[in-house]
């Protein structure tokens, strides 16, 4: 079995960001990964790409919605919500880029709220096989 293409046209901008295939979350939560610090400088290039949808796809950034609360107000919410016990899942890539898989909510609330850290769990790229949804 091969895994199974992301379902979206990937914009260029995202392209060494988002895996180009369809990966479980749930997948991701159930692995024992190891759980570092993370300062939150060193992944908020991440709240300034467009990851999130508004009227389609990959439209708006975190910090657009951070900026204009009242007309992103689901994203934003959602933000306010998230919960920092749970640690940010990254993968470490070829090149040693740790790039967000799942927790750019929880990223944006450390950043408005002022924090410098978060806790990272930490994917090493020869284990994407384990998240992967497979044909």
């Amino acid at each position: 079995m091969t895994r199974r293409p992301f379902p979206l046209a990937i914009p260029p901008e995202l392209t060494a960001y988002i895996l180009d295939f369809h990966w479980d979350v749930d997948l991701l939560h159930a692995l024992d990964l190891p759980t570092i610090e993370l300062p939150v400088a060193e992944l908020a290039h991440h709240l300034d790409l467009p990851f999130w949808a508004y009227d389609g796809p990959f439209k708006v950034t975190p910090h657009q919605v951070a900026a204009d609360p009242l007309t992103y107000q689901a994203q934003y919410d959602r933000t306010l919500a998230a919960d920092l016990r749970h640690p940010l899942d990254v993968v470490r890539r070829p090149d040693n880029r740790l790039t967000i898989l799942d927790g750019i909510h929880r990223l944006l609330r450390a950043e408005l709220e002022g924090r410098t850290t978060v806790s990272a769990r930490v994917l090493p790229w020869s284990a994407l096989d384990q998240i992967a949804v497979r044909d």
